[in-house]
C-alpha cells in the first residue's frame, strides 16, 4: 500500500471526497461522531503525501491544545513528518507566536506577558477603582465580560467610547479606556487582546499580511462554527490570496455565543468565500440508531441550520431513558442507582458520564456518590495552572521576565509576608501613576519612596534585589533548576512546609511538577525561553489534561463535555428554567442555543443515553418543576420512560400520578391546591398559582409550560392532577 493509499483506506465518500480537495474554498459540515478529526488529519497528510505542500506551508487551527496535539501525532504516523515542523496550533496560540515575531510593528514589545482571566480580572477591580467607581456597584466582572465582548467584535476603545449609548456603557468605556492604558503600561495582553492584535497587524501591515499569505498555502480550521468575529477576520485576512481555505463545523453544536461565538460564520461561509464547495458528513460512527433519532428530532426544531440527516449503520440499541424523579435528590439516588447497574455488567467507570447544565447540580449527584463510594472526578475544577501555589511561583517569574508587570508585582510583594501592608502598596500606586512609571521600577529608586517609612523602603528595597539577582540568574540556569531556585529563595517552599507540615495538601509536590514542565517543555522544544514556557501554559484549557482512562464517572457541565464521547451519559435536570435556562426562554436565538447544547450532550453518548427530570427542584426559593420542553422533542418511539417514588412514611410507596381527594370532602376540586402540577388536555402541563371559588365555581390560575398563564372556571377545564 502507498502513502495515498494509506492515507485514504477506509474514508466514506463523503470523507474521500474532503480529503482529495484539493484547490479552493470547502466547507465540511461534520455531523457528531462523523470522523472530522480523521478528515482534517487526513487531508493534511495528503496535501503533503502528494507534493501540494511542505508542512510548513499548511496551517491547521483548532480550539484546543489537546485536540491540536492529537493531530500532530496522527498525521506524524500517517505521513513520517517531523511534528516539530507542523503549524498545528489553537488559535491564540497562533495569535501569541504571531505577536511574539511581529508584535513591535504594531507598538508590542516581545516578552509580553500573557494574562489569565483572574488577572484581568484583578487589574479591571483597580481600574474601576483608579476612574473614581465602587467595585460594589461597578461590577468588575459585568465590565470585564462588556470589554471582552468588545474585543472579539473588534471594537477598539475610541469606537466604544463612540458607540456607548447609555450609563453602563458610558462607565465600561471609561474603564475600558484606563484598562487598555494599563495593559500597555505592564508590557502585557489579555486572551481577547492576542486574538484583536493579531487581527490588527494583519489588516494594517500589507508586508506582514503577504509574508503570511504567501507562507500557507493551505488554511484549515476546525470547529469553525465557534469562531467569533475576530477569529473570522484572521481566517479571512489569512485566506485571501489563495482562497485554499477548508472550515470544518457543525452549526448543531454552536453553543459558545455566551462568549462571543458568532453562528452565523458557519451559516454565511458559502457567502463570504465564493465559489465554495460544501461536503455533508452524515455517516455517525459514535452512536446507536436510538441516540441519534432522539438527537436528531430534538434539533430539527430549530431554524438556523444548514441541515444534515445524519445516520447511523451500527445497532438500533436500547431506547432513551427518561427518568422522572420526585425531587433533585431522588434523581441523583437514581442516576446512582443506574450507574450501578451499568458498572455490575461490565461498562468501565470512565466510560460514565453525569451531564448537567449549571455546576450547582453536582453537590447532590456528589454526595450520592461519594454515599454508594463510586469514584468520581468533576471536570472543570481548579486547573493545575489556576493553583494559588502555582500562580504564586508564576507571577514571581512573569516579574522577573517583564519588570513591568504590575498585576504580578502586587501579588507577591507581601508573598511570603515581607511586612509590606496593602496601605504602602496603595502609597505606592499613587507614586507610580504620578510619575508613569511601573511599580517595579519604583521600588529600584529609593530617592522616590519618601512617603513611605524607612523600614518599608528598607523591605522594598530587599525586594527588588532579589527579584535583580534572580534575573541575573535566569540568563545562565537551565530553566528547571531556576524555578526551583526562585521557589526556594523567594520563601515560597518554607511558607508551604509551614502551612502543611505533613505534606499532605501536595503544594510543594505542585511546585516540583511545574518545574518539571517547565524543564520538559524546553527538552521538547531546545530554542525555548522563559518567555516562551509562560506563553505556552497561559493558553492551557481544561480539556488539555483530560484523562480519558481514569477509573472514575465523569461529572461535568454540557458545555465541558463538547467534544468528548462516553459508553454511557445521563443528562440530569431537564426541567423548564433550568434546561432550557429561563432567561433564554423569551429569546429565540439563546433557545435555539439550548437545544443545541442539549443535542451535543445526547450526541456524546455511545451505547446508553438516559435524560432525568425532578418533579421538585429547590432553586431561588422555588420548589415547583416543569417538565422541559426538550423531553416532549424526543420521539416516543425512541423512549422508555421510568417514573420514580419516594417511599411515604409507614412503608407505603406511592406510585400514583392522581391524587384522591381527602375522605368526607364533597368538593370534586379540593385536591388539586396551589402548587399543584396539572395536566390540561389542550396547554399541557403547569402550575397552580390561584384558587377562588368552591365546587362549580371553582376558579384556578394555571401558568401553563408553553401557554402562559391563563384563568379557567374548573367543571370546564377538564383538568387532570399531576402532582400535589
Amino acid at each position: 500500500m502507498n502513502g495515498q493509499d494509506k492515507i485514504t483506506a477506509g474514508l466514506n465518500p463523503p470523507q474521500l471526497e474532503a480529503v482529495t480537495h484539493v484547490s479552493g474554498p470547502l466547507l465540511v459540515l461534520a455531523g457528531a461522531g462523523s470522523g472530522k478529526t480523521r478528515v482534517l488529519t487526513s487531508r493534511v497528510a495528503y496535501l503533503l503525501a502528494t507534493g501540494n505542500a511542505t508542512p510548513e506551508e499548511i496551517l491547521a487551527v483548532t480550539f484546543t491544545n489537546k485536540a491540536a496535539g492529537e493531530m500532530k501525532e496522527r498525521i506524524a504516523r500517517l505521513t513520517e513528518v517531523d511534528e516539530r515542523r507542523m503549524q498545528i496550533s489553537t488559535f491564540h496560540s497562533f495569535a501569541a507566536r504571531l505577536l511574539r515575531f511581529y508584535g513591535e510593528q504594531i507598538g508590542l514589545k516581545p516578552n509580553f506577558t500573557i494574562y489569565d482571566e483572574e488577572d484581568a480580572l484583578s487589574l479591571i477591580k483597580n481600574c474601576i477603582t483608579e476612574v473614581g467607581f465602587d467595585t460594589k456597584t461597578v461590577v468588575p466582572r459585568v465590565m470585564r465580560a462588556l470589554i471582552s465582548d468588545a474585543k472579539a467584535e473588534l471594537v477598539g476603545v475610541t469606537e466604544y467610547h463612540k458607540l456607548a449609548s447609555n450609563f453602563i456603557a458610558e462607565r465600561a468605556a471609561r474603564i475600558y479606556e484606563r484598562y487598555q492604558n494599563r495593559l500597555e503600561a505592564a508590557g502585557a495582553v489579555d486572551f481577547d487582546d492576542l486574538l484583536f492584535l493579531s487581527v490588527k497587524l494583519l489588516r494594517d501591515d500589507a508586508e506582514v499580511r503577504s509574508r503570511l499569505q504567501n507562507r500557507y498555502k493551505f488554511l484549515l480550521i476546525d470547529e469553525y462554527q465557534d469562531t467569533n468575529r475576530a477569529q473570522y477576520m484572521m481566517a479571512k485576512l489569512l485566506s485571501e490570496a489563495r482562497h485554499n481555505i477548508l472550515a470544518v463545523g457543525d452549526e448543531d453544536q454552536s453553543i459558545y455565543g455566551w462568549r462571543g461565538a458568532n453562528i452565523n460564520n458557519i451559516l454565511n461561509f458559502e457567502k463570504d468565500f465564493p465559489n465554495c464547495k460544501v461536503i455533508r458528513l452524515e455517516q455517525n460512527y459514535r452512536s446507536t440508531q436510538a441516540i441519534l433519532k432522539a438527537a436528531s428530532a430534538v434539533v430539527a426544531n430549530n431554524t438556523r441550520r444548514k441541515g444534515k440527516t445524519l445516520f447511523s449503520v451500527g445497532d438500533h440499541g436500547e431506547p432513551v431513558k427518561l427518568l422522572i424523579t420526585e425531587n433533585d435528590r431522588d434523581e441523583a439516588e437514581r442516576i446512582t442507582d443506574q450507574i450501578e447497574k451499568q458498572v455490575s455488567e461490565g461498562c468501565p467507570r470512565s466510560e460514565v458520564a453525569i451531564l448537567y447544565r449549571t455546576n450547582a447540580q453536582s453537590r447532590v449527584l456528589e454526595e450520592s456518590l461519594k454515599r454508594r463510594f463510586i469514584p468520581y472526578r468533576i471536570v472543570g475544577g481548579v486547573r493545575f495552572y489556576q493553583r494559588k501555589e502555582i500562580k504564586d511561583l508564576l507571577a514571581y517569574i512573569r516579574l522577573i521576565t517583564n519588570p513591568t508587570d504590575d498585576v504580578s508585582f502586587r501579588r507577591i510583594i507581601n508573598y511570603p509576608r515581607r511586612g509590606i501592608g496593602d496601605k504602602s502598596v496603595q502609597k505606592l500606586e499613587a507614586v507610580a501613576q504620578e510619575e508613569e512609571c511601573s511599580l517595579f521600577e519604583l521600588i529600584t529608586n529609593a530617592h522616590r519612596l519618601q512617603q513611605l517609612s524607612a523600614a518599608v523602603t528598607k523591605k522594598l528595597q530587599r525586594f527588588a534585589e532579589m527579584i535583580q539577582y534572580f534575573t541575573v540568574q535566569s540568563q545562565s540556569m537551565p530553566i528547571e533548576p531556576f524555578m526551583n531556585l526562585v521557589a526556594e529563595k523567594s520563601g515560597i517552599v518554607a511558607d508551604l512546609k509551614e502551612q502543611d507540615p505533613s505534606g499532605t495538601e501536595g503544594r510543594l509536590e505542585n511546585i516540583e511538577e511545574l518545574a518539571a514542565s517547565a524543564g520538559e517543555y524546553v527538552g521538547e522544544n531546545p530554542e525555548a525561553t522563559i518567555t516562551d514556557f509562560l506563553g505556552e501554559i497561559s493558553l492551557y484549557t481544561d480539556l488539555d489534561n483530560w484523562d480519558p482512562d481514569t477509573d472514575a464517572v465523569t461529572l461535568m457541565t454540557l458545555h465541558a463535555a463538547k467534544g468528548l464521547e462516553f459508553q454511557s451519559v445521563f443528562i440530569a435536570g431537564l426541567e423548564e428554567g433550568l434546561f432550557p435556562l429561563s432567561r433564554t426562554i423569551d429569546d429565540p436565538e439563546q433557545l435555539e442555543e439550548e437545544r443545541r447544547l442539549f443535542y451535543v450532550g445526547m450526541t456524546r453518548a455511545k451505547r446508553q443515553l438516559a435524560v432525568s427530570y425532578a418533579l421538585s427542584r429547590s432553586r431561588f426559593g422555588e420548589r415547583l418543576s416543569m417538565r422541559s420542553r426538550f423531553v416532549d422533542e424526543i420521539p416516543d418511539e425512541v423512549v422508555e420512560a421510568q417514573r420514580f417514588t419516594l417511599m411515604q412514611p409507614g412503608g407505603r410507596v406511592s406510585s400514583d400520578y392522581m391524587a384522591a381527594p381527602a375522605n368526607g370532602n364533597s368538593d370534586p376540586y379540593s385536591a388539586i391546591r396551589v402548587g399543584s402540577i396539572v395536566n390540561h388536555p389542550r396547554w399541557g402541563e403547569g402550575a397552580v398559582l390561584k384558587r377562588s371559588g368552591s365546587g362549580e365555581h371553582t376558579e384556578f390560575e394555571v401558568r401553563f409550560t408553553y401557554a402562559g398563564t391563563k384563568t379557567l372556571l374548573a367543571k370546564f377545564a377538564k383538568l387532570q392532577l399531576v402532582r400535589r
